[in-house]
């Protein structure tokens, strides 16, 4: 069958006959398209990042849980040691004492030891003095400087992981605690008087020194 040529182009059997250039013209145009396709996407999924919603990275988050499986909990004291180390020691129900949790890395909270309640029978509360923990164990929660009449114990928390009771005192009629850091107590055996432990005067004489030592 015979081809023919109609305005400049080539038909053979009824059929268009693609020019070599036209394939090359025609190869080069999807490869453009191609490439135009990906710069769009990417461009595409760039301005999707740049449109973050502003503020997300300072939104207040819960970003730190322990749980106290079993126990209640009613209050808590902070203590600070050094520069860096946090601890809180969280008072439980009738029985149940005091956890310690260390929360020097605040989304990591630790629970590192317990102070017992020595009269499981009693509820109590505790006054937190630096390094000395006051636990009056009575039906009512004592107030410090107030008269009543309870069981006293101090415990000595230099090293929170391992608390140490310094002395029960029983029949407490009242308690003081002066700018030192003495703690004075008060019952029908007389008059006692606790200081916190010998590192924590150093750190105090120290931090005096430091701060007023120099002119």
């Amino acid at each position: 069958m015979r081809g023919s040529v109609i305005y400049g182009e080539t038909y053979f059997a009824g059929r268009r006959i693609v020019s070599r250039r036209e394939s090359k013209l025609g190869t080069f145009n999807a490869a453009a398209l191609a490439i135009v396709a990906s710069v769009l996407l990417g461009s595409g999924a760039a301005s999707a990042k740049e449109h973050k919603p502003k503020g997300s990275d300072n939104q207040a988050r819960v970003v730190g849980h322990i749980s106290f499986t079993g126990l209640s909990a009613f209050d808590m004291a902070m203590q600070k040691k050094g520069s860096d180390k946090y601890y809180l020691y969280v008072e439980h129900s009738k029985g149940e004492g005091i956890s310690i949790i260390d929360i020097s890395k605040p989304t990591l909270p630790k629970a590192i030891a317990v102070i017992p309640w020595s009269d499981p029978a009693v509820s109590g509360g505790m006054n937190l003095m630096g390094d000395l923990a006051i636990v009056a164990e009575s039906d009512v929660l004592p107030v410090r400087g107030i008269k009543s009449d309870h069981d006293l114990v101090v415990w000595d928390l230099s090293n929170p992981a391992s608390p140490r009771v310094v002395q029960k005192f029983l029949g407490v009629v009242k308690w003081l605690q002066d700018e030192r850091n003495f703690v004075y107590v008060l019952n029908n055996e007389g008059l006692w008087v606790v200081s916190e432990p010998e590192d924590s005067h150093a750190k105090q004489t120290e931090s005096t020194s430091s701060y007023g030592g120099e002119q």
